[in-house]
C-alpha cells in the first residue's frame, strides 16, 4: 500500500505541475491576444477592439491544449526566454594605507640641491637628533640653527703665453714681443688682492645670499700680470677678463644734449674719474636736474618736526648734491657713448707709491679682442672687487648689440694692456688722433704689432655730430657795382647800425696785414 500510495502521490504531483504549466501558457497567450490589437493599431495595422479570425483560432487551440493536459500525466515542456544580466565592473580608487605613526623618536636626514638666481649652487642638508624637553631646548640657541658653509675654489692665475693664447689665439702673432715679457713676468699682487676682496664680500653678505657675488662676477678675472720688456724696459700691466659696460659721463662743452635712454639708465652717473676744467659757458646737460633736486631737499630740510632718519637722509644728500653741482659747473668729463676708455677696479687706485705697475687715470691702454686692438685710456674706476669694464663706445665696437644693460663679451677673452705712468701732465678733452699715436708708440716699445695687424683708428663721433647739426651755409651774394658802394667811414668807432660781421671782417684783415 505504501508503494501505491507513493505512486499516487507522484502522479498527483505530475498532474499538478502539468496544470500549472498549462495555466501559465494560457495566460501568456491571452495576454498576447489582449495586447495585439493595440500593438497592431500602434504600428498602423487596424482598428482597436476587433479580433481577426486567426486570433479566434489561436484561442480555441489553446483551450484544446488545456483540455488534453488535464487528462494526461506527462507534463508539458514550455520554453522560456531568460534574460542574461551583464554585470559592469566599476573601479573605485582606494586610498593607500597610511603609514603608521611613529611610536618613538626617529632621526630625520634629507639632502636637497638647487641653484640660486645668481648661479650659486646650493646643497642643503637637514639633520635631526633627539634632544631634551622643548622648554629646555627653546632656551638653547644651538638646538635650532643653520650652519652655513660656502665652498669656493679661487682660480689660479694664468702665467704663460700658451694659457693666454688658449683664450685668444691671435695674441702671440699680434704682439710678437709678448712671449719674452710673459716669461720674465709675474702675477701681480693686484690679482691676489682682487680675489681677496671678492672673498671678503662673500663673507660679508653670507647671511644675505641674494647679495652675494654671482658666479659670473666672482670668476671675472683670468689673470693680472706685471710685464716689462727686456730691452726698452717698458712696463705693461696685462689684465685678462670679460667686458661689462659703463655708460657714464657728460660734457656740456662737447655734447650739450644726452641720449635720454642712456642718461636715464639705472646706473648712469654724469661723472667719470677722468675730468678737466670746463672751457665754455654751455651748461652741463644734467646740471639743471641736480640744481632742482638740491633746492627741493633744502626746502624740505627747513621744515620742523621731521624724523631723525629723514633729517639725516636730507642732510647727507644735500651735501652730496652741493659737491656734484660744483663739479658739473666747473669740470667736463668723458662721455662713454663717444670716448674709448676702460674702467679699473677701485682697489687699484692710489697705489702708485707702493707698486710701480699701478695704473692712474689718464694712463694709456690698449684693448685686444679676437684679431683687433683698440687704443684707449684709463678713464674711470668701478667696484673694488670687480674687473673688466669699458665704455659704451668700445663695447659697441666689439659687439653692436651692446647697451647699458647688455655686455659685449661674457667670456674671459678680452685682454687689457695698461701702460703705467704714461698719462699726460695735464688732463684735457679727448684727442683721438693723439691717443692713437701715443698708444702706437707704447705698443712699439713692447715689440710692436705683428704682420697683418693694425691699431684701430677711432672716428670722432662728436665732430661728426656737430657737422651734421651745423646749418648749411648759403653762397655769399655777388658784390654790387662800385658806384653804389658808399664811401668808407673815417677810422674810429663804428657807426651805429654797422654790422658785427663787417667789424669782424676788418679785424681779420688787420690781423692778416700785421703778419710778416
Amino acid at each position: 500500500m505504501s508503494s501505491e500510495s507513493g505512486a499516487g502521490e507522484s502522479k498527483s504531483k505530475r498532474q499538478s505541475r502539468g496544470l500549472t504549466a498549462g495555466r501559465i501558457l494560457l495566460f501568456v497567450v491571452l495576454l498576447a491576444v489582449v495586447l495585439a490589437p493595440g500593438m497592431v493599431y500602434f504600428f498602423g495595422g487596424g482598428e482597436v477592439g476587433k479580433m481577426k479570425p486567426e486570433d479566434s483560432a489561436m484561442v480555441e487551440a489553446v483551450s484544446e491544449v488545456e483540455k488534453e493536459q488535464e487528462g494526461t500525466a506527462d507534463p508539458v515542456v514550455v520554453e522560456k526566454i531568460v534574460e542574461r544580466v551583464v554585470e559592469k565592473i566599476i573601479r573605485v580608487p582606494v586610498e593607500a594605507e597610511p603609514e603608521p605613526m611613529p611610536s618613538k623618536f626617529v632621526a630625520y636626514k634629507k639632502i636637497d640641491t638647487a641653484q640660486l638666481y645668481n648661479g650659486i649652487e646650493i646643497r642643503s642638508e637637514l639633520q635631526t637628533e633627539e634632544g631634551r624637553s622643548a622648554s629646555v631646548e627653546r632656551e638653547d640657541p644651538s638646538s635650532y640653527m643653520i650652519e652655513l658653509v660656502i665652498k669656493i675654489k679661487v682660480p689660479k692665475a694664468n702665467q704663460s703665453l700658451q694659457e693666454l693664447a688658449g683664450l685668444n689665439e691671435h695674441l702671440p702673432k699680434m704682439l710678437p714681443g709678448l712671449g719674452s715679457m710673459v716669461e720674465s713676468g709675474k702675477v701681480s699682487p693686484f690679482y691676489y688682492h682682487l680675489y681677496d676682496l671678492k672673498q671678503q664680500r662673500v663673507q660679508h653678505y653670507i647671511t644675505r645670499l641674494n647679495r652675494v657675488l654671482s658666479r659670473h662676477h666672482f670668476f671675472d678675472c683670468e689673470t693680472i700680470l706685471e710685464l716689462q720688456h727686456p730691452e726698452t724696459q717698458q712696463k705693461v700691466l696685462l689684465m685678462q677678463g670679460e667686458m661689462d659696460v659703463v655708460s657714464d659721463g657728460s660734457d656740456g662743452d662737447r655734447w650739450p644734449k644726452l641720449d635720454e635712454y642712456i642718461s636715464m639708465s639705472a646706473n648712469y652717473q654724469p661723472f667719470t674719474s677722468y675730468g678737466w676744467a670746463k672751457k665754455t659757458k654751455t651748461p652741463n646737460p644734467l646740471l639743471a636736474v641736480r640744481v632742482a633736486k638740491l633746492k627741493k631737499y633744502e626746502t624740505e630740510f627747513k621744515i620742523k618736526g621731521l624724523s631723525i632718519e629723514r633729517n639725516r637722509f636730507l642732510k647727507s644728500n644735500i651735501d652730496l648734491l652741493k659737491r656734484e653741482v660744483a663739479d658739473l659747473k666747473g669740470r667736463s668729463f668723458l662721455i662713454a657713448e663717444a670716448d674709448p676708455f676702460i674702467v679699473i677696479p677701485l682697489s687699484m687706485v692710489g697705489k702708485t707709491k707702493e707698486n710701480e705697475f699701478a695704473p692712474s687715470f689718464g694712463d694709456y691702454a690698449a684693448v685686444v679682442y679676437q684679431d683687433k686692438i683698440y687704443p684707449a685710456i684709463v678713464g674711470d674706476a668701478g667696484p673694488a672687487f670687480q674687473m673688466g669694464e669699458a665704455s659704451l663706445r668700445i663695447a659697441k665696437q666689439l659687439n653692436p648689440k651692446s647697451n647699458p644693460y647688455s655686455r659685449p663679451v661674457s667670456d674671459l677673452k678680452v685682454t687689457y694692456l695698461l701702460f703705467p705712468g704714461s698719462k699726460e701732465e695735464k688732463k684735457d678733452a679727448p684727442d683721438l688722433k693723439k691717443w692713437h699715436q701715443r698708444c702706437s708708440d707704447l705698443l712699439g716699445r713692447m715689440g710692436g704689432l705683428g704682420e697683418g695687424y693694425q691699431l684701430h683708428q677711432w672716428e670722432d663721433l662728436i665732430a661728426k655730430k656737430r657737422a651734421a647739426a651745423a646749418p648749411v651755409s648759403k653762397p655769399a651774394p655777388k658784390p654790387a657795382a662800385l658806384a653804389s658802394v658808399p664811401p668808407a667811414p673815417a677810422v674810429g668807432k663804428a657807426k651805429p647800425g654797422a654790422s658785427a660781421g663787417a667789424a669782424t671782417e676788418k679785424k681779420t684783415q688787420a690781423v692778416k696785414a700785421a703778419k710778416p
